[in-house]
């Protein structure tokens, strides 16, 4: 794969299917690194759906129209800034830089809308996206907690001001 074939596009409600089929295929593919689970989001409604395309901005990554990764930026009501959530790439995009470009998208997305700080967690033992949030200037804050009930690991707040 060619990275310069690779397109970053901000979907709107009314592509709820698009966001469905891929968040569905990352929470079959790496369960382990999401909050939710995927009985949760086949229950979703076409409604829920695209109520959380309205309460955030997703992008999606796609070459010849095959869809790559996604990752989404959500104003932090509580802290200011914002944050970045549900990040994936296909198995057969890693290693390409796609991952980068997704995560630029969100930075950008935020500076445009006059935000100066970026937040996210990574769930430990997630060597790979902590060391692509690093690459894109984030650093670890010092605060972590819980990843889910029951789970015995723990989650690292990553933070980058601009």
């Amino acid at each position: 794969m060619d990275a310069s074939t690779f397109e970053i596009r901000l979907l709107i409600p009314d592509e709820w299917a698009v966001f469905r089929r891929v968040r569905l295929r990352a929470l079959a593919d790496a369960p382990q690194f999401f909050g939710s689970t995927l009985a949760d989001a086949q229950a979703r409604t076409e409604r829920d759906w695209r109520r959380a395309l309205s309460d955030r901005a997703q992008f999606l990554a796609g070459s010849a129209g095959v869809e790559l990764g996604t990752v989404a930026g959500m104003p932090d009501l509580n802290r200011g800034g914002v944050h970045l959530i549900s990040m994936w790439v296909a198995p057969e995009a890693r290693g390409t830089g796609v991952s980068d470009l997704l995560v630029r998208a969100v930075i950008e997305w935020a500076a445009r809308g006059g935000h100066r700080v970026v937040r996210l967690e990574v769930v430990e033992g997630n060597t790979f996206a902590e060391q692509l949030y690093r690459r894109n200037g984030f650093a670890l804050t010092g605060v972590s907690g819980p990843f889910a009930p029951g789970d015995p690991r723990r989650e690292h707040v990553l933070e980058l001001r601009f």
